[in-house]
């Protein structure tokens, strides 16, 4: 529909001119979710063909009327065009599902975009949204958690605020993409059961959102956007879908096809000896065993610990660190006032006591999706503690949260740090977690910041303390042996940080490294050369 309100806008636009400077300051976004999207030059693949299409009708108040009808499916493939001829639309509640020959893998940040053709000025936004969901076989579809604070309905010629919405493609206006992280589906059961592979996505499922509220976020809110639109162009307006990170190379193939040609050598050095039928014997059993004993990612619930319902380990019954998922959590215990640093683990649900007698509680009232459990860290006494992995491997990331007693500390004050906002609710105030990552030398491989709290009104954005849990994307930190936390807040006294300063953490994922099976296959590759020529 947007070629019906271009020339509206264009018009508009001229009668505002006078009221630039007013409208360059009254444009501000108000809502928590800013990002500058992704442009169509940064892309390295695009779909490749359309797998399916559902069209909806342009009206859903008529849904036996006609139905979105501009545009056709070779118009979404390739790269963006930003054109509002080289667009499919979907109609209210059309789904289009597009495959990429290429894949898309997970890595650091986004890993895809999706472009649709809206156009902002000094209204805002004037797009529609979309639900986007992944797979790997075509079958099995995951879809990206979503959320709105927007609460107001929009007529068909209604902009949006953009940092309104999270999670849906249309925030951004042609030829920027909306960009989706494969590593935020780590706990979705279906990549928990195998059935969607986040390192090797090959098709994007679309569907637009009915703006009308009838439809809803991940969280249970109305969804508002332009409604209605009943023309031909009608829904969200699909230009193309653009791939930042493709698969890398099977994580055994390289190391299966070194051994084969390794095997394959020993053949050629027979006979003589009798001896390349017990090397092809041994090289096959290493074959075998390589290729059925991967590096398994891990999954760190908290669960596997052996605790009861409301119960925590502050580490009395420790030795100075414990096991979950195969990642090794420290833990420092001092028994003579029982109190610990590092991390605890607790299933303790009381998310409304303040105080440091409830120090091993969420303020979520549960773990973020198991059978209880999560870490509690707390960081003094100078031994804040680390997270080491079985070996070197990418950190998908984790959920965050803050403790019971910091959140009510934070929000309330306490007697030893103060109530954020101050008396007035205008103070500046933050605190803000850091994690940091290490190589097996243990040089740093980055910092990732995660705001606990944030009071400082950046950007528009509302004064906050997390009080859900929140996947934090650590795979920028790439291939890490251990991670480290620290804090850093705005309230600081004559002993440092008054924040409690403690953070809650669940289901921390990782991935193998490839490059070490790779590695190992091409060094077998070189061998078998080796073998061959002597």
């Amino acid at each position: 529909m947007l070629d019906s309100i271009r020339s509206l806008a264009v018009r508009a636009a001229s009668q505002c001119l006078l009221a630039l400077p007013f409208l360059i300051a009254t444009s501000v976004n108000a809502g928590p979710y800013i990002d500058a999207g992704h442009s169509a030059g940064t892309m390295t693949g695009w779909a490749t063909a359309v797998d399916d299409l559902v069209r909806g009708p342009v009206d859903i108040a008529a849904p036996a009327g006609p139905l979105a009808s501009h545009g056709l499916p070779a118009d979404v493939l390739g790269a963006a065009t930003g054109g509002p001829a080289d667009i499919l639309s979907l109609g209210d509640g059309g789904s289009i599902t597009v495959f990429l020959a290429d894949g898309i893998s997970n890595g650091p940040g986004d890993d895809f975009a999706v472009f649709e053709n809206g156009f902002i000025d000094f209204n805002g936004l004037f797009a529609e949204l979309a639900y986007v969901e992944v797979a790997s076989n075509g079958v099995d579809f995951a879809e990206f958690e979503s959320h709105t604070v927007n609460n107001l309905s929009l007529s068909g010629f209604d902009y949006l605020d953009p940092t309104d919405y999270d999670g849906f493609a249309g925030r951004h206006e042609a030829l920027f993409g909306t960009g989706f992280d494969l590593a935020s589906l780590a706990f979705d059961p279906l990549v928990q059961s195998g059935a969607l592979d986040v390192t090797d996505v090959r098709y994007v499922r679309i569907t637009d959102v009915i703006g009308d509220g009838s439809t809803t976020d991940s969280f249970g809110n109305a969804l508002y956007d332009p409604y209605s639109t009943p023309f031909a162009t009608g829904g969200f307006d699909l230009d193309a879908v653009g791939i930042i990170h493709v698969p890398e190379p099977s994580f055994y193939a390289g190391l299966f096809y070194g051994l084969l040609l390794l095997a394959a050598s020993f053949g050629h050095l027979t006979t003589a000896t009798g001896q390349s039928t017990r090397r092809g014997y041994a090289v096959a059993g290493l074959m075998a065993f390589a290729v059925a004993s991967p590096a398994a990612a891990l999954v760190a619930t908290f669960d596997d610990l052996g605790l009861g319902a409301e119960s925590y380990e502050n580490g009395s019954g420790l030795s100075g660190s414990y096991v979950s998922g195969g990642a090794t959590f420290d833990n420092n215990y001092f028994p003579s006032f029982d109190g610990f640093s590092g991390f605890a683990a607790s299933t303790l649900t009381n998310n409304t006591t303040p105080g440091f007698g409830n120090q091993f509680a969420n303020i979520t009232g549960g773990d973020a999706g198991g059978a209880g459990g999560y870490g509690v860290f707390f960081e003094t006494f100078g031994s804040p503690g680390r997270i080491t992995l079985p070996s070197v491997q990418t950190v998908t990331g984790a959920y965050i949260t803050n403790t019971t007693y910091t959140a009510l500390s934070m929000l309330s004050g306490d007697a030893f740090a103060k109530q954020f906002g101050g008396v007035t609710g205008t103070d500046p105030d933050y605190f803000r977690l850091l994690i940091e990552g290490f190589d097996d030398f243990n040089a740093s491989t980055g910092v990732v910041e995660f705001m606990l709290a944030d009071y400082r009104n950046l950007g528009g954005t509302l004064d906050y303390i997390v009080d859900q849990w929140t996947w934090l994307d650590l795979t920028g930190l790439g291939d890490v042996s251990s991670l480290g936390f620290s804090f850093d807040s705005s309230d600081v006294g004559s002993f440092g940080i008054n924040t409690p300063q403690y953070f809650a953490i669940d289901n921390l994922t990782t991935i193998p490294e490839p490059s070490t099976a790779l590695m190992l296959g091409l060094g077998l590759t070189g061998l078998a050369r080796l073998r061959r020529r002597a």
